[in-house]
């Protein structure tokens, strides 16, 4: 919290919110540079199951990451509301694949729990909190960890050859 004047201040988060698996998660939206609909994917040879390939955004080659195949879960066809969600992380661009854009929210940091010790569906390191805003459950994914992940993986993958 900051204190401005006699009076303090809470810090409030900006995230986009999405749904996912049949559950709400969302990122800050600092780290959106934008979504768009489902596009053609280029695949890339030699990758890990849930690279889907590239894309080419204004001349930008960005990887496309289906994160149901990297955390082990159902598969699901794209649609009409699938969409993909572009963002920076550690100087590079990457972009995941989301069943449905929800809206953007302000999240109060005293909203925002540790993601619980259970077993969840995405990684728990891969997860920055979670944030509780009326009658929701938003899981808040940490984009750094995320990325690190994936690079993890596919350096994995590179050794296994």
């Amino acid at each position: 919290m900051e204190e401005r004047e006699g009076r303090t201040e809470e810090k409030i988060s900006q995230v986009v919110c999405f749904m996912f698996a049949d559950e709400q998660y969302a990122v800050d939206i600092t780290s959106v540079k934008e979504v768009i609909h489902a596009r053609k994917i280029t695949p890339v040879p030699q990758m890990p199951d849930f690279t889907l390939g590239v894309i080419n955004i204004r001349g930008n080659i960005i990887p496309v990451f289906d994160l149901r195949k990297k955390f082990g879960l159902e598969e699901k066809a794209f649609d009409n509301e699938t969409k993909m969600i572009v963002v920076d992380v550690d100087e590079a661009q990457i972009c995941f694949v989301v069943d449905e854009i929800l809206d953007n929210v302000k999240i109060p940091a005293s909203s925002v729990a540790p993601a619980p010790s259970v077993k969840m569906r995405i990684k728990r390191e891969c997860i920055k909190g979670i944030g509780k805003l009326e009658d929701r459950m938003i899981i808040i994914l940490d984009l750094r960890r995320l990325n690190e992940s994936i690079l993890e993986d596919i350096k994995a993958l590179s050794f296994k050859e």
